[in-house]
């Protein structure tokens, strides 16, 4: 029987690796993605199609947006200041990681789903 990528797979959290590290990764990389420093394909495996699909989507304006504009592609030096995760229902982690720069700190909101014993990414939200 084969199974579906993105079928829901709750599992216990003993089976899964941990999330932090991989919270770290994402957050500031989807920022970097629509800086356009970064290719939203890097993150295909840890994100939803949904997802994924959105991101690449935002990612194509905001590069459209610096074209028009003239505006220079700036790489962000982000720092992870601070990261809060819970769970409050097996196989579900909803985080928000805030990040800093030289110019601003932003809150990134992310969802991850247990699916085929690891992390994806189902939604995820830049304050």
């Amino acid at each position: 029987m084969q199974r579906d990528i993105f079928q829901e797979d709750f599992e216990d959290f003993e089976n899964l690796p941990d999330a932090t590290e991989q919270l770290k990764f994402i957050a500031p990389a989807v920022v970097e993605v629509l800086a356009g420093v970064r290719t939203v394909e890097q993150l295909s495996p840890m994100l939803s199609e949904n997802i994924y699909l959105k991101l690449r989507d935002r990612a194509a304006r905001a590069a459209k947006s610096r074209a028009d504009s003239g505006s220079r592609i700036e790489r962000p030096n982000l720092v992870v200041r601070n990261l809060h995760q819970e769970s409050n229902k097996p196989g579900v982690i909803q985080s928000v990681v805030l990040l800093s720069s030289s110019i601003r700190t932003r809150a990134v909101a992310i969802r991850l789903e247990s699916r085929n014993r690891r992390w994806l990414a189902t939604a995820v939200s830049i304050l």
